[in-house]
């Protein structure tokens, strides 16, 4: 795994053992308001490559808005965003025809679900690095320009990733994560410390592994890490060490913070079929399950330091038994 150092553009890194009021609000800032020169409104014919992103959408009317902001105010100038919705119901739609002509493409129509809605995303995307980012998700200042930054150290590279924060519906930080460095999974669930608020893969990349599995509902992103490792291997991931983006959460999300579900369970299983892992419970998988949990708490340490580990560890075992 090969890391790089933080750059200048790396905002939230050292902010974030300020309160979490004072990390929301810096948030918040920079997600207020359309800057005087949103990247979306330069030209594309700039130096550089072009980072495509789709928003997948549906009733997240009260926090798009931010989401597209966090996009377009990137200092980044080769942006092209794509939004595929739904079919919502609430003010989305409003929000989105503000900010129109700053929108590649976007669609209102039914779909089959988020995996759906991605294929049709990325179908119209030009650019030459993905990125994908949900409705009621952000990205942090600097998170553009370190991705191509780190692109450009690491030519051979296809994949680029970093850490991320956990805000609140009014944007406050509630968590940090450090993303762990990439390595074969055992598990469906193992390697998703690599997730897709903070992530960005290269075309090519992309179209090796093929659309999103349509009977993923919940852990299309699990799914797509496990081929994008088993597609490009381990060394051509590049993990940079500061904050790329934020997930939200709030009360009427998919993913729980508090517990595993019987949903993503099942999902879970549908990719241990698909992928030929070893059950957790037999004694093959809990060998590779204790290796994968001491691997946890060793980066977490090495990362957050003690406090870190140990908060870290208690989420886990109340969600799933586990670390983390």
């Amino acid at each position: 795994m090969v890391s790089l150092p933080p750059t200048k553009v790396c905002y939230m890194s050292s902010n974030l053992e300020s309160s979490p009021r004072m990390v929301g609000t810096r948030v918040d800032n920079f997600v207020s308001e359309l800057r005087k020169q949103p990247a979306s409104g330069r030209s594309l014919d700039t130096p550089g490559p072009t980072i495509s992103v789709v928003m997948p959408s549906l009733n997240q009317g009260a926090f798009i808005r931010k989401s597209i902001l966090s996009v377009l105010n990137q200092d980044y100038p080769k942006v092209e965003l794509i939004i595929v919705d739904g079919g919502s119901t609430d003010e989305t739609v409003r929000v989105v025809k503000e900010f129109e002509s700053y929108i590649r493409f976007w669609i209102r129509e039914r779909d089959s679900g988020q995996s759906d809605a991605l294929n049709k995303g990325f179908a119209h995307a030009t650019g030459d690095i993905y990125a994908w980012q949900n409705a009621d998700d952000l990205y942090l200042p600097g998170s553009f320009s370190a991705a191509v930054t780190a692109f450009k150290s690491h030519p051979g590279a296809t994949v680029v990733y970093g850490d991320w924060i956990t805000i609140d519906e009014i944007g406050d930080m509630i968590d940090k994560t450090y993303a762990l460095p990439v390595r074969t999974p055992q598990f469906p669930y193992e390697n998703m410390k690599c997730y897709n608020q903070a992530m960005f893969w290269r075309r090519e990349a992309h179209d090796r592994i093929g659309d999103f599995d349509v009977n993923l509902n919940r852990l299309m992103d699990n799914d797509m890490v496990i081929r994008l490792i088993r597609s490009e291997g381990r060394e051509r991931f590049i993990q940079v060490p500061q904050f790329l983006g934020a997930f939200r959460y709030h009360a009427h999300q998919k993913t729980s913070l508090s517990r595993v579900d019987s949903k993503r369970l099942e999902e879970e299983q549908y990719l241990t079929r698909k992928y030929n892992f070893h059950p957790e419970r037999s004694l093959v998988g809990q060998y590779h399950r204790l290796v994968f949990r001491a691997y946890q708490l060793l980066h977490a340490l090495r990362r957050g330091g003690a406090r870190y580990a140990i908060s870290k560890s208690r989420k886990g075992i109340a969600q799933r038994g586990g670390l983390y």
